[in-house]
Protein backbone atom coordinates (compact mmCIF):
# COMPACT_ATOMS: atom_id res chain seq x y z
CA UNK A 1 0.00 0.00 0.00
CA UNK A 2 1.43 3.38 -1.00
CA UNK A 3 1.54 6.32 1.29
CA UNK A 4 -0.51 9.33 0.24
CA UNK A 5 1.76 11.70 2.13
CA UNK A 6 3.91 12.74 -0.92
CA UNK A 7 0.77 13.40 -2.96
CA UNK A 8 -0.72 15.55 -0.22
CA UNK A 9 2.58 17.41 0.14
CA UNK A 10 2.74 18.15 -3.61
CA UNK A 11 -0.87 19.35 -3.65
CA UNK A 12 -0.17 21.62 -0.69
CA UNK A 13 2.95 23.11 -2.34
CA UNK A 14 1.11 23.56 -5.63
CA UNK A 15 -1.77 25.25 -3.82
CA UNK A 16 0.65 27.70 -2.22
CA UNK A 17 2.53 28.53 -5.45
CA UNK A 18 -0.32 28.64 -7.98
CA UNK A 19 -2.08 31.77 -6.64
CA UNK A 20 1.16 33.76 -6.64
CA UNK A 21 1.90 32.77 -10.25
CA UNK A 22 -1.58 33.52 -11.59
CA UNK A 23 -2.18 36.94 -13.11
CA UNK A 24 -4.23 39.20 -10.84
CA UNK A 25 -7.70 40.02 -12.09
CA UNK A 26 -9.22 43.45 -11.62
CA UNK A 27 -12.81 43.98 -10.55
CA UNK A 28 -15.39 43.31 -13.23
CA UNK A 29 -16.55 46.54 -14.86
CA UNK A 30 -20.26 46.57 -15.52
CA UNK A 31 -21.27 48.72 -18.45
CA UNK A 32 -24.90 49.74 -18.88
CA UNK A 33 -26.62 48.38 -21.97
CA UNK A 34 -26.70 50.72 -24.92
CA UNK A 35 -30.01 52.56 -25.17
CA UNK A 36 -32.18 51.51 -28.05
CA UNK A 37 -34.24 54.03 -29.97
CA UNK A 38 -37.89 53.07 -30.25
CA UNK A 39 -40.28 54.60 -32.76
CA UNK A 40 -42.97 56.88 -31.33
CA UNK A 41 -46.19 55.06 -30.32
CA UNK A 42 -48.35 57.40 -32.42
CA UNK A 43 -47.55 59.46 -35.50
CA UNK A 44 -46.69 63.11 -34.82
CA UNK A 45 -49.61 65.48 -35.28
CA UNK A 46 -49.88 69.25 -35.48
CA UNK A 47 -48.48 71.36 -32.64
CA UNK A 48 -51.08 72.16 -29.93
CA UNK A 49 -52.42 75.69 -29.49
CA UNK A 50 -52.54 75.43 -25.69
CA UNK A 51 -50.21 73.83 -23.16
CA UNK A 52 -51.25 72.71 -19.69
CA UNK A 53 -48.80 73.13 -16.85
CA UNK A 54 -49.49 71.30 -13.59
CA UNK A 55 -48.00 72.79 -10.44
CA UNK A 56 -48.42 72.14 -6.73
CA UNK A 57 -50.38 75.35 -6.23
CA UNK A 58 -54.05 75.06 -5.27
CA UNK A 59 -56.47 77.82 -6.31
CA UNK A 60 -59.40 76.52 -4.25
CA UNK A 61 -61.03 73.43 -2.84
CA UNK A 62 -64.29 71.52 -3.11
CA UNK A 63 -66.46 71.30 0.00
CA UNK A 64 -68.11 67.98 0.77
CA UNK A 65 -71.89 67.84 0.31
CA UNK A 66 -74.14 66.52 2.98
Amino acid sequence: MRSSRPTVLWLFVLGMIAPSVAAPQGPAVLTPPSPTTLPPPLPAGPAPDLDFVFTAEVAGYVEPCG
